[in-house]
């Protein structure tokens, strides 16, 4: 059963990367703007101060991508003759907007912390235990070096916890540090037994065959049918006057309504009659 508390928590951690997505970009002096990388817009912005020597950080994110990702890189800003300039760049540091195990954002520009000659940033998910990332990076003579990069992984957000230092580049620079950011993959899928007529919904497998290892013992390959199977979304299982299923899938994870209108679709399509609801889910993620 989900934790009320890890539920609480993964909603109101959504509603922050909304604030920080929305259309009032951060205050940021012009030429931090002006060095967005091509494509890209202000995510995030923060300085050590006013001196001199002052060292900012800026995270400029592109638009969704065809997968709704939406992609960060980090720049370190040295300040010179009274302006910011870049020092650094590096497109692998941040994480993407859907790169945890809930699917949701890890990154917050409260997260980032610069005084001069030192950055940290932590990101971390919507878990009851946070999986947390964190990085260090200190000025030198010769650039900005990695000084630390831990992550720190809870399964589900309350599960088993594993901690491990993330490899640093042979060159010990920011600019060629890479955090190992990816969207995980977790397929939801509606499985039917034809031999006993029962049927099962499957999440938190990361591979097809990831599924049949899941289900082994209730359904195989010989008496089961993949009725659908996708990432993200709604799916939904119809069945009709004689037990014949129909199922259907929706990308869309807050809209139940459509995946069960296309199940019931399909269902009446093939010539059924008293198409009813089995059973709809939504999942996001690894929930």
């Amino acid at each position: 059963m989900t934790s009320p508390l890890r539920l609480l928590s993964a909603a109101l951690a959504l509603l922050v990367p909304v604030m920080a997505l929305g259309a009032t970009p951060p205050a940021a002096p012009a030429e931090v703007t002006a060095a967005a990388p091509p494509g890209t817009t202000l995510l995030a912005f923060s300085s050590s101060g006013e001196q001199p020597n002052a060292d900012a950080v800026a995270v400029f994110q592109t638009a969704p991508d065809k997968d709704n990702v939406r992609h960060r890189t980090l720049v370190i800003f040295g300040k010179k003759d009274d302006k910011f300039v870049p020092d650094v760049s590096n497109d692998k540091v941040i994480a993407c907007s859907l790169c945890s195990q809930f699917h949701d954002d890890q990154f917050y520009p409260d997260g980032v912390k610069v005084t001069p000659g030192h950055i940290h940033i932590d990101q971390s998910d919507a878990g009851e235990k946070p999986s947390e990332t964190a990085l260090d990076f200190v000025r030198k003579k010769d650039g900005w070096h990695v000084t630390k990069a831990t992550r720190r992984t809870v399964v589900a957000g309350y599960g088993a916890d594993t901690f491990a230092d993330l490899p640093l580049p042979p060159s010990g620079l920011a600019k060629d540090m890479d955090a190992k950011w990816s969207v995980p993959v977790f397929y939801n899928t509606v499985l039917f037994n034809r031999r006993n007529g029962k049927f099962m919904f499957m999440h938190q497998n990361n591979t097809p065959d990831a599924v049949w290892a899941a289900a082994k013992g209730d359904c195989n390959k010989e008496d089961c049918d993949v009725l659908v199977q996708q990432q993200d979304g709604c799916i939904s299982l119809v069945r009709d006057s004689t037990g014949r299923p129909f199922a259907a899938g929706t990308p869309n994870p807050k809209d139940k309504k459509a995946a069960l209108s296309k199940a019931m679709d399909a269902c009446s399509a093939a010539g059924g009659t008293m198409c009813k609801e089995a059973n709809t889910d939504c999942s996001t993620g690894i929930f």
